[in-house]
């Protein structure tokens, strides 16, 4: 595959989502190619378009499906996305998470290497 055939699947990839060094490999890019397609601007500009098309379209989709839910009384499409735009004030507490640092009282029994009565 040339170039221009490996970034067209390169945009397509990140088009599904991938990050661009994901969708260089997948792409079959060799370590020349990589380097060559970082350094062309335009094609950086044009994944930083698709990335931000990508986003959109499935931000829409999102909303889309969450309207359906909440039209049907369900709520969780929406709480996740209240959950991710303010965690702290819409954010689940994680009862497993420890906040304060770990006291510990140790006492170490045996001999102590550094004394001298061998």
């Amino acid at each position: 595959m040339d170039i221009e055939s490996k970034k067209e699947h390169i945009l397509r990839c990140i088009q599904l989502g991938m990050e661009p060094i994901e969708a260089q490999f997948v792409s079959e890019c060799t370590v020349e190619e990589m380097d060559e397609i970082d350094q062309d601007e335009s094609f950086v500009k044009k994944i930083r378009n698709y990335q931000a098309l990508a986003e959109y379209s499935l931000l829409q989709k999102h909303e889309a499906a969450m309207l359906s839910q909440l039209s049907e009384g369900k709520t969780a499409a929406a709480q996740w996305k209240l959950e991710r735009l303010n965690p702290g004030k819409w954010g689940k507490e994680d009862s497993n998470k420890q906040t304060d640092p770990l006291n510990l009282n140790v006492t170490l029994t045996g001999k102590d290497p550094t004394d001298d009565d061998s």
